[in-house]
């Protein structure tokens, strides 16, 4: 996700066509509060959004364009199996490398509260994972 306006002699378009040239499969988002592209400036697999603009606007006009090209979307399961995994992970991580898996496993927990919600996502991983130890909360 870009804005149209950047400092420098860059601007939000010129980085989604950069993006597009050398990354082909990725998806941007532009967006801007001043400038309204015409649909043809913008590179394929690209989408703009206007600012101001709510968080579930956004949300559905990043579902809209993964959906539009192909970009897999995680179910309820995976987000739960990618956060379990990140749990086990973290508990059974040497001390150097705690600081590396709790951030992956805090990341996976932020994917789970989106999806289901805060609390929700805790019963979810319960639900889920009735025998697995506690996941650090």
């Amino acid at each position: 996700m870009t804005d149209i306006e950047m400092p420098g002699d860059m601007d939000g378009l010129a980085l989604a066509s950069t993006i597009r040239e050398r990354w082909p499969e990725t998806v941007v988002l532009v967006n801007s509060g001043r400038v309204r592209p015409e649909p043809e400036a913008l590179p394929d697999r690209a989408g703009f959004i206007a600012k101001p603009y709510r968080a579930a606007e956004l949300l559905h006009q990043l579902d809209v364009l993964m959906e539009e090209h192909g970009v897999p979307i995680l179910s309820d399961g995976d987000i739960l199996e990618a956060w379990h995994a990140a749990e086990l992970a973290h508990a059974q991580a040497d001390a150097l490398d705690k600081p590396v898996t709790l951030a992956h496993a805090i990341a996976a927990e932020q994917a789970a509260i989106q999806r289901f919600g805060v609390g929700s996502h805790a019963a979810a991983y319960d639900a889920r994972y009735p025998d697995a130890p506690e996941p650090r909360r």
